[in-house]
């Protein structure tokens, strides 16, 4: 349902999720990612789509901090979500350690052309392991 194409799902909100460890964003088995350029309204299965502000990454970078947006009243970063941690993998993929978002309903995005999306969280270093699926 995070799929930037998905506009047509029941809202879904990220204030309520409770966040642990790194994650890694597969859509139909496809790793993804978070989209750094803005997202249309009404977009991931949300009102508010958040997505990546600052850009992507390299690997040699490790752990970054960016910034995250939501659009909102034609404004690409009406809303400014608290800033998440991201990390460039070998291998090509990223790992994002998401915080809750501030209200509902905003929710984060995974930018791919198919709507159906899990999560799978990955650890670094002493993170404890978690699966979940949303």
């Amino acid at each position: 349902w995070r799929a930037t194409t998905n506009r047509y799902s029941s809202l879904t909100c990220d204030a309520w999720v409770s966040w642990s460890g790194w994650y890694r964003l597969f859509i139909q088995g496809q790793s993804v990612q978070m989209p750094d350029t803005c997202v249309p309204e009404n977009s991931c299965g949300t009102d508010a789509p958040l997505w990546l502000s600052g850009g992507h990454p390299a690997v040699e970078d490790g752990v970054v901090t960016r910034d995250v947006c939501g659009h909102w009243n034609n404004d690409c970063c009406y809303f400014q979500s608290n800033p998440i941690q991201v990390k460039a993998c070998p291998g090509g993929y990223y790992v994002y350690e998401f915080v809750p978002t501030p209200f509902c309903y905003t929710a984060y995005c995974a930018e791919s052309s198919s709507e159906a999306l899990t999560m799978e969280t990955t650890t670094m270093e002493t993170t404890p392991e978690l699966s979940t699926t949303e």
